[in-house]
């Protein structure tokens, strides 16, 4: 975990195998049907941009978190057992996906959510290869030291803020093919660009906190922010392609 509290963020290529990220992939294909929340891309109102909930409303979704290769580096991460309250899938879909604002994950659920403590990690999944060319996410190493950027009434982080959390660290982007995990703290500067490319970039996001010190106020409804702590047990390693 010494490079998570250093850097920010740690990228573990391959973590999945290639029949965990198919059957990750097939669940993804079912979200549509499955009450799982659908935002559409603002340009695109037929192409979703983002899917809240899935751990909530599918079975597979929800076994992920308890992937003890999943679970056991967050439990790292954060000290002790913990609660997913929120997962999303990201879909930017080739041609039509768009980037994200430079930004801090901890100011939104400060705004939205009142979450008081910074002491949150997002793990990220690969459904997809992801490429110079399909909208990396990209992150501003050890910019979490500078704390908490509070803006609070947008998402974006301040231009000025960015180029010199930048000009220090650098930038880098967080490529790998499928099954590929990525793990990093609520509070690193990261954004992405427009996927302009034929291929999709899916990314499986959830998002923990200590079940022992969760701050999280019942703001918004629960596929978007589920506030009441459930610390997570680990399955076995064949979850999410065992019969």
């Amino acid at each position: 975990m010494h490079e998570l509290h250093d850097r920010g963020y740690i990228i573990l290529p391959s973590l999945l195998s290639a029949d965990e990220v198919d059957a990750l992939r097939f669940a993804a294909d079912a979200l549509a049907e499955s009450g799982a929340a659908i935002i559409d891309e603002a340009h695109a109102p037929d192409v979703p941009k983002m899917l809240f909930g899935a751990h909530l409303v599918h079975d597979t979704f929800a076994r992920l978190p308890r992937h003890p290769y999943v679970l056991h580096l967050v439990e790292q991460a954060l000290g002790g057992a913990v609660h997913v309250f929120q997962s999303r899938l990201n879909a930017k879909s080739g041609f039509s996906g768009s980037g994200w604002a430079w930004h801090q994950d901890f100011n939104q659920w400060h705004r939205f959510d009142g979450m008081r403590t910074p002491r949150a990690a997002i793990v990220g999944v690969f459904l997809d290869d992801v490429n110079a060319c399909n909208g990396p996410l990209m992150m501003i190493p050890r910019s979490q030291r500078r704390g908490h950027i509070f803006v609070p009434d947008m998402m974006d982080i301040p231009p000025d803020v960015v180029a010199e959390a930048a000009n220090e660290h650098g930038i880098v982007p967080l490529m790998g093919p499928p099954g590929t995990v990525i793990v990093f703290d609520c509070l690193i500067i990261h954004g992405s660009a427009p996927n302009v490319s034929p291929w999709p970039r899916r990314i499986f996001y959830m998002n923990f906190v200590p079940a022992a010190a969760c701050d999280l106020e019942a703001r918004r409804p629960r596929f978007e922010c589920d506030p009441i702590p459930v610390p997570l047990t680990a399955l076995a390693e064949n979850c999410l392609v065992a019969p």
